[in-house]
């Protein structure tokens, strides 16, 4: 079956009833020359009747016919083409939109920062079991993190690279563990006792109950900012469990090298974090006392930042309700 070469129904029609005629009409000859393969008296038919049918009105009509129907077929497909290219380009739209999502990298890491926290009740032994080669001990297993943490520390902005931070590692159990449980409970004591808040049996069953806490902890990490002001006046007797005068940064640089040395602890609590291992940023009356400075061997000018608690808890505490909002509050956009 042939099919009309017309996509028109007007033409369609026409070309149906001149395949019966003897004599087609010119404007078809071509189309019926493919369609018998170029016959010889169809060629002449043709020729013998050009001169009178190339300026028939009839002809005209239909040339005009079909133009105007191409010319709808080609508006219809101008259409479609815009319209296959509009939802292209709405299509790229959404993939740039998508390129700018982060990646599963990015969100990994915003989730670790976003789900730590402070922890203080600590486990000397991970609550699920490690995998343990080569017969490395929970302590050694923390001692190495503990390395890794202090590299990412060192990674904390300086100004003029001064790197100002230094960390004291102490590993329970040991002897310098023992110093400092038995610091906690003089320094809880004498504070107690000072306040005045209950009698001397009452102090120090609360002290013995914060150094039995303590002794819990597998290992206290001691953070110190070199360059400060000095942090005590020689001159004067004091007690090595007293809290000392806080001497805080006076200059520009002190100030400086004392936000680096914060940024670094951060970043050692994050290191501590992405292994599984909880801790604890402590600044009470404990890293103000002469006896934890000659413990990890403070120089004068160096000042402590915080005492770290590092180890392994049952539960995390969940995310505490925050007090300021993020946008309009916490976030605020500059606009003039």
């Amino acid at each position: 079956m042939n099919t009309p070469p017309f996509r028109s129904h007007l033409m369609q029609q026409f070309y149906s009833a001149a395949k019966n005629q003897s004599r087609p009409p010119l404007v078809l000859a071509s189309t019926f020359r493919s369609k018998t393969g170029n016959d010889e008296g169809s060629t002449r038919r043709v020729h013998h009747h050009r001169a009178s049918t190339t300026s028939s009105p009839m002809l005209s009509s239909l040339n005009a016919l079909e133009v105007s129907h191409s010319l709808s077929s080609s508006s219809r497909s101008f259409r479609e083409a815009s319209s296959e290219a509009k939802s292209a380009s709405n299509n790229d739209a959404t993939q740039q939109h998508h390129v700018y999502e982060p990646s599963i990298s990015a969100q990994s890491l915003q989730q670790m920062i976003s789900s730590r926290r402070t922890v203080s009740n600590f486990l000397h032994h991970p609550p699920t079991s490690l995998p343990v080669e080569g017969g490395i001990q929970c302590q050694q297993i923390l001692s190495n993190a503990i390395r890794r943490a202090v590299e990412c520390a060192s990674t904390a902005p300086n100004h003029k690279m001064s790197e100002p931070t230094t960390f004291h590692r102490i590993l329970s159990p040991s002897a310098a563990s023992e110093r400092l449980l038995d610091i906690s409970y003089e320094v809880t004591y004498q504070r107690l006792l000072l306040n005045k808040q209950s009698g001397a049996e009452a102090c120090r069953n609360e002290a013995m109950r914060k150094r039995e806490k303590w002794s819990k902890i597998p290992a206290f990490i001691v953070a110190t900012v070199g360059g400060m002001e000095d942090q005590y006046n020689e001159e004067e007797e004091q007690s090595p469990y007293a809290e000392l005068p806080l001497n805080a940064p006076h200059t520009i640089q002190q100030l400086e090298d004392y936000a680096s040395s914060c940024a670094s602890i951060q970043n050692l609590l994050l290191s501590l974090h992405s292994e599984g291992i909880a801790s604890k940023w402590a600044t009470g009356t404990i890293i103000r006392t002469h006896a934890l400075r000659n413990l990890i061997g403070c120089k004068k000018d160096d000042m402590v930042v915080g005492l770290i608690m590092v180890g392994w808890t049952k539960q995390v505490p969940r995310m505490p309700r925050r007090r300021r909002e993020l946008e309009g509050d916490v976030l605020k956009d500059v606009n003039i």
